[in-house]
């Protein structure tokens, strides 16, 4: 890099030095983690965003948001998502703060119908 260069890490650093800005990034953590989670899907089903879209019966454009991190799905989409790619979703639940707490066994959604 030349010395008229700003790198992207020193920016980022910057910004969220700033605690507020710091707290809203860390509250997109989830959506964007989830983003990530159905691009992968998507990507093991080796489709384009459209033909998913087709093959779980949701419109590209809802599946572009939803892989951007801009909409939350619900529970009957991402259970389309994870069918599609030939995955269920499995919902764990967690103890908070490493409590000990009794363990909870995971709930399986059953897959939807292809």
């Amino acid at each position: 890099m030349n010395s008229n260069t700003i790198s992207w890490k020193s920016i980022r650093s910057q910004v969220l030095a700033d605690p507020k800005v710091k707290a809203e990034y860390d509250a997109l953590e989830t959506e964007f983690n989830l983003a990530r989670q159905v691009i992968s899907l998507r990507k093991a089903s080796g489709l384009s965003q459209r033909d998913f879209a087709d093959k779980i019966g949701i419109k590209q454009p809802q599946l572009a948001r939803i892989e951007s991190g801009k909409q939350m799905p619900k529970l009957e989409t991402l259970t389309k998502l994870a069918s599609g790619a030939g995955y269920a979703v499995e919902i764990h639940f967690v103890p908070i703060e490493n409590k000990q707490a009794p363990k909870i066994e995971p709930v399986r959604i059953p897959a939807e119908p292809s």
